[in-house]
């Protein structure tokens, strides 16, 4: 049986990519989107995620909707254009369906999230997060049972220390994502009643590079995906040299948790000054927090590109 999946994403390149694993995948059928400001605004993650569903064919079968513009926080974080392009995918323009079933501004993440959950039995969800916590703590203050009728989350997001000595890349101490909303990502870490995997940067950063080699790689694979995930990573490896794809290790989690080797504990987000976004991890048993120590590096390599 296919898992179930919801996700929810800031549609940059890595996003995009991660989106087409999961739907390249015999093993995940998602059941909805929704978006988020963070790479990209909202409504563009919005648009672009209609785009990489249209032409990898299931524009019609996948609701998205249109999430928080505006963290929790106080802070308001400037998109990435920097690194993903002014409209998150790089040099790429995608087409998508003026059919798709887009839901625009105006309803609850909650509701939304809930009238999906209504079609599956209690734990047979699970949720994927790429980008920002906010939609997801959103959801959560609105409706706190939300958390307990899905079988897991999988984040990408913060940065540990546990797999290699990063700590942030938008500042020395924080995570893109973390930083961009602090205040929803430690309502997320206090939750209980799904289990939360958690991959951060020291974890990402190591274990997959994109460069010539990985572009190389890629012209071996003849589809939909591969050629597409090739176009979208021509713009940051003209700018860059190298790229990282955090957000395919969430996916992952999902898919292959045995490809992984976690610590349990708790997790705390800083909220001030200097330190704001910074996540710190502290070991114990009683927690429902994972935090990725260590991958199987040959093995998610050959993973990824088996799913592009």
């Amino acid at each position: 049986m296919k898992k179930k999946v919801l996700m929810d994403v800031d549609t940059g390149i890595d996003d995009a990519i991660a989106i087409m694993m999961a739907l390249q995948s015999p093993e995940i059928e998602i059941v909805g989107i929704t978006t988020v400001s963070g790479n990209v605004s909202a409504r563009i993650a919005g648009l672009n995620t209609l785009g990489i569903l249209n032409i990898m064919g299931k524009h019609l079968e996948i609701p998205v909707m249109q999430g928080a513009a505006k963290p929790l926080s106080r802070k308001i974080v400037h998109v990435e254009e920097d690194v993903h392009g002014k409209k998150g995918l790089g040099n790429v323009n995608l087409e998508y369906s003026q059919q798709a079933p887009f839901l625009r501004k105006g309803g609850k993440i909650s509701q939304f999230i809930s009238r999906i959950l209504a079609n599956y039995r209690k734990k047979e969800v699970s949720l994927v997060a790429t980008g920002p916590l906010t939609n997801i703590a959103k959801a959560i203050i609105e409706d706190p049972a939300i958390v307990d009728s899905l079988s897991r989350i999988c984040i990408m997001g913060g940065a540990y220390g546990l797999a290699s000595k990063v700590y942030g890349n938008i500042t020395p101490y924080a995570e893109f994502n973390f930083y961009c909303d602090p205040k929803a990502a430690q309502i997320v870490m206090c939750s209980s009643g799904a289990r939360l995997n958690i991959v951060g940067l020291d974890a990402t950063d190591r274990y997959l590079i994109v460069d010539n080699k990985f572009i190389a790689r890629l012209d071996h694979q003849k589809c939909k995906a591969a050629k597409l995930a090739k176009s979208l990573l021509q713009y940051p490896l003209a700018k860059f040299g190298r790229f990282n794809l955090p957000d395919v290790f969430a996916v992952g989690m999902l898919e292959k948790p045995r490809l992984f080797k976690f610590k349990r504990g708790q997790v705390v987000i800083m909220q001030d000054r200097e330190l704001w976004g910074h996540s710190k991890f502290r070991e114990g048993k009683d927690a429902n927090i994972f935090v990725v120590a260590k991958v199987d590096e040959n093995a998610f390599n050959d993973y990824v590109f088996t799913r592009l």
